[in-house]
């Protein structure tokens, strides 16, 4: 389980990475290396097909609903935090004036909750009862 979680987060990191760098690329918010851009694609589709190796040994395995638990929850932990994360800038400024961190965090957020929402609408009943007791747990 754990290692599905960890090539999870690093799919995460290559999608939100590789957004991030075209994000700058199209808004002009800062020149990118060409290798980074590359680099950045060429992690993206290793985690890819990390994870759909790993997925497909979770297929009907009691695993792969612990694993969609734990990786909602994580996520909600990290939009839990999202506030402070983003507090300092408005989502409604310039993305070529705005730093790179700025555009880095405004990225992740929105991948983290594109991600929860196609969890949460993946999820089985079974799964989403025990996701609603941990949340509550969680916010206890």
């Amino acid at each position: 389980m754990t290692h599905a979680l960890l090539l999870l987060q690093r799919l995460a990191y290559a999608r939100i990475l590789c957004e991030f760098h075209r994000q700058r690329q199209v808004h002009g918010g800062g020149a990118m290396s060409p290798p980074e851009a590359v680099i950045a694609c060429r992690r993206l589709r290793s985690c890819e097909a990390n994870w759909e190796h790993c997925r497909t040994e979770l297929v009907d395995s009691p695993l792969a609903a612990a694993v969609r638990v734990a990786r909602a929850l994580h996520l909600q932990r990290m939009l839990g935090s999202a506030a402070a994360r983003l507090a300092p800038w408005n989502d409604r400024s310039d993305l070529a004036s705005s730093p790179p961190s700025h555009l880095f965090e405004w990225v992740s957020h929105d991948y983290e909750r594109l991600e929860l929402a196609e969890l949460e609408d993946a999820m089985t009943p079974e799964e989403t009862a025990l996701y609603a007791q941990s949340l509550e747990s969680l916010l206890r």
